[in-house]
């Protein structure tokens, strides 16, 4: 029987002068092999006598963190607060990739940050910064890094899958103080709301923070798995879940590891049915409509280079930082011109609407021209435009597949202020 004491400190900062060899180490990419990465990273094993073993910390943890001094790869100023993972992404993603044409970054990598990354990297291919070559060796080296993780996350603690006590005895806290949820009776979606004000966030809010004091809670930090989807079915309880009969919502205060009873066993029994419905029966909607919209408008495509139907329409259209990405390289009026929008005119465009040069009022007969239809797929080497027409479609349908494994009912705040437009 293996015997193993495991002590997890996770985030230390530590002085230059303790982490400079490994820093200036890893500083050259061809030096971040796996061999290197498990002898600074990795847990290491004892042997104390025949059959039990000490596991026994990494020499560092990899949030770990150290303030980086200036010119060690792509910065000219101190990154403060810096974490051994940050800067090995760097090193060997960003620097071994682009060079100088990516400054460093020092922000936590999850979905949002390195898919801002990505955007980032399309626009200046598109530009011609950066060429296919250099793409293509940023993926390589992301999907090798991401296959070594293995050795630095830690695995699924018994806190994973036993339910947390304290969130245990919070939940019982809110429900007494809450008895209303528990007659299992039908509400509507304004219930639904009140409850999760009332009950479920507070009761994540614990739970979360009862798991971030176990180191397995990293595997939540990327959002797949999901916190509030998997651990709260799982760990906490399901909460608000459809009763099909009733066209409404009932409360399920138990999780799966409570298992079923009389009162919710018919919830669950639905849960399963319509999860599998969504992806067998609905995703065949996205499906059929992508193939009409291909149809309708597979003819579609675009004139020549340079072509302009000479049109005086333009849509307005307000400017945020959220769509911005998505008008990249149409054309619109600035005064009497008509320019590009290009990537270093969004801080001068968000928050003003704009007049933007739109197909809709394309006055070519057979074609879409140039200046109406943008820049974007000619950079792309896109002709036949119309048949991208049937990506909202395949979005629908992936969503579809994605919602057997997440039902969760979700609220949003909404404003009435939001849909009211006044004007003279």
């Amino acid at each position: 029987m293996k015997n193993y004491d495991i002590s997890f400190d996770t985030y230390r900062k530590h002085d230059w002068d303790k982490v400079k060899d490994v820093v200036e180490l890893f500083a050259n990419p061809k030096n971040i092999t796996r061999e290197n990465l498990v002898k600074y990273f990795s847990n290491r094993q004892e042997r104390l006598q025949d059959g039990i073993f000490k596991v026994l910390p990494p020499l560092y943890q990899i949030t770990d963190y150290f303030d980086l001094p200036p010119n060690i790869i792509n910065q000219d100023k101190v990154v403060p607060d810096t974490t051994f993972g940050i800067f090995i992404f760097n090193s060997l993603v960003l620097n071994n990739s682009f060079g100088k044409n990516m400054q460093y970054i020092n922000k936590t990598l999850d979905g949002d940050t390195l898919g801002g990354i990505i955007s980032s990297l399309s626009k200046l291919l598109l530009e011609k910064a950066i060429t296919v070559k250099q793409f293509a060796e940023f993926y390589n080296t992301i999907n090798w890094l991401g296959y070594q993780t293995e050795m630095t996350m830690p695995g699924v603690s018994l806190d994973m899958i036993v339910p947390n006590e304290r969130v245990k005895q919070a939940k019982k806290e809110l429900f007494d103080k809450h008895p209303q949820y528990l007659n299992n009776e039908p509400i509507d979606t304004t219930q639904v709301a009140q409850f999760i004000e009332d009950v479920q966030k507070p009761l994540m809010k614990v739970a979360k923070d009862e798991m971030n004091k176990d180191p397995s809670s990293r595997l939540y930090e990327g959002g797949k798995p999901s916190f509030g989807n998997n651990y709260k079915n799982t760990m906490v309880m399901n909460g608000p879940m459809m009763d099909i009969t009733a066209g409404k919502y009932r409360i399920n205060p138990n999780s799966f590891n409570d298992g079923a009873t009389q009162d919710n066993f018919d919830l669950l029994a639905n849960k399963a049915m319509y999860a599998s419905y969504s992806r067998g029966v609905n995703t065949r909607v996205g499906g059929t409509y992508a193939k009409y919209v291909a149809v309708a408008m597979q003819n579609v495509s675009l004139g020549p280079k340079d072509s302009d139907c000479g049109t005086k329409g333009y849509i307005d259209y307000p400017v945020t930082k959220a769509n911005y990405s998505s008008i990249l390289y149409n054309y619109m009026l600035d005064g009497d011109k008509e320019v590009v929008i290009s990537p270093n005119l969004e801080k001068t465009l968000i928050g003003k609407t704009i007049k933007m040069r739109s197909p809709l009022y394309c006055k070519m007969k057979d074609h879409i021209c140039n200046k109406c239809a943008g820049e974007l797929y000619y950079k792309i080497g896109i002709e036949h435009i119309g048949l991208t027409a049937a990506i909202p479609m395949n979005s629908s349908m992936n969503k579809s597949m994605k919602k057997m494994h997440d039902l969760s009912v979700k609220t949003v705040h909404v404003d009435l202020k939001d849909f009211i437009f006044f004007s003279k």
